[in-house]
């Protein structure tokens, strides 16, 4: 039988500090229509993400994507398949409860508030899902790092005055190979799936995703030698699954088992565990995908992984370079300015955000090469460089 809905399902806008960061946030995010959102950095990272949760991401170009670049309206319907996916079994009222954020086909089961925040920044967005029945809150915060690639942070936090036990499985589906084109991915989509090869290093917890060799159908040698990775810190005593096919024998409440190799099937990297919170107590953890990473580079990440603390460290570093890095390109465009009104600041902001991403910034602020102006002049109207030649070249180095 369906629960009624959570009585305040009003969708409400306000900015909030977080972490000492400004976010706007969007109470209630599900009752309106999906709407397409962009994720921005310092560095060649690209996330283009659904407010359902179903996204495309990758660096540099869409042949080189973590996710299947594909169009806005089915990104919208991408999110069962496709990016994150958290499963979530607990005991109330002395039967199994069984709990997955951000589905829409489970509306009405629980009394539910889901809330999707923003930072002004504009590189970190943040999904929450909060479970008045169960009292439990899950949250999920996307953010980039130039060294370590794509990070997903997580938190599950009891809310309740009692003690809780979870198990839960929680992590990435339809993660792309190394090596995978857009027209692969596009108009091959099952033949990508058969040389599909992914295989856990069980001693760190670091998955690779790669190809048995190049995508071709010539009688000729073509190998594939780079590897999506992928890991996961913050938590101990975990098993890692590669794919999904067992997410339907959790849903039974049947035992699942930890996967080493799989090969022919799109890659997934799924964490299982179980979880005793406290109350007000939270669990966090990070899953880390990075593309098109070179031997010698997976080994590298393989010996930095025998230290995860230092590791963690490093990649908090990272994304706050990449923060500040982000803040000082944007100023190149004045994109800062503080009015009475902060609505209008961040409007400002996405503004000359997005004139940015379209037209770059000046190198050295409004400083412009006088060769490189003379050039354009004689380029676009030789008459005129002619008639002012003398006192054009007459000009200092810089304007």
């Amino acid at each position: 039988m369906n629960r009624p809905p959570f009585s305040n399902e009003e969708v409400t806008g306000e900015f909030l500090t977080l972490a000492g960061e400004r976010y706007y946030a969007i109470r209630n995010v599900d009752q309106m229509a999906p709407f397409f959102i962009s994720l921005i950095s310092d560095s060649d990272h690209w996330l283009f993400i659904s407010s359902t949760g179903g996204l495309t991401a990758g660096r540099v170009s869409p042949d080189t994507a973590l996710f299947p670049y594909i169009t806005v309206d089915k990104i919208h319907e991408s999110r069962p398949h496709t990016g994150s996916q958290t499963l979530i079994a607990t005991v109330a009222d002395g039967q199994r409860r069984e709990w997955e954020p951000f589905n829409r086909a489970h509306v009405g089961r629980y009394r539910t508030t889901r809330n999707l925040y923003k930072n002004i920044l504009g590189n970190k967005l943040c999904f929450e899902e909060i479970n008045h029945d169960l009292h439990l809150a899950f949250r999920y915060c996307w953010s980039t790092s130039e060294r370590y690639g794509f990070v997903r942070r997580c938190e599950l936090e009891n809310l309740g005055s009692q003690d809780c036990s979870v198990e839960l499985i929680d992590g990435l589906q339809n993660i792309l190979p190394a090596g995978t084109p857009r027209f692969a991915q596009t108009n091959t989509s099952n033949l990508v799936d058969a040389y599909k090869w992914n295989e856990l290093l069980t001693d760190t917890g670091l998955a690779l995703y790669t190809l048995y060799s190049g995508i071709t159908d010539r009688a000729e040698p073509c190998e594939s030698l780079k590897a999506t990775t992928v890991f996961c810190l913050g938590l101990t005593g975990h098993e890692v699954l590669l794919s999904a096919r067992q997410l339907e024998r959790f849903r039974r409440g049947a035992p699942v088992t930890q996967e080493v190799h799989k090969r022919g099937i799109r890659g997934a990297y799924l964490v299982h565990v179980a979880l005793n919170l406290a109350p007000q107590a939270s669990q966090h953890w990070q899953l880390v995908a990075d593309l098109g990473q070179s031997q010698a580079q997976v080994v590298s990440l393989l010996h930095e992984l025998r230290d995860p603390s230092a590791v963690a460290e490093a990649i908090a570093q990272s994304v706050e370079e990449g923060s500040e890095n982000l803040a000082h390109i944007m100023a190149g465009g004045d994109a800062y300015q503080l009015t009475n009104e902060e609505e209008v600041s961040a409007h400002h902001y996405a503004n000359v955000l997005f004139n940015i991403l379209r037209g770059g910034t000046f190198d050295d602020q409004y400083q412009v090469s006088t060769r490189d102006f003379l050039r354009t002049v004689e380029m676009f109207n030789r008459d005129v460089f002619a008639r002012n030649q003398a006192a054009l070249e007459a000009l200092p180095d810089e304007l």
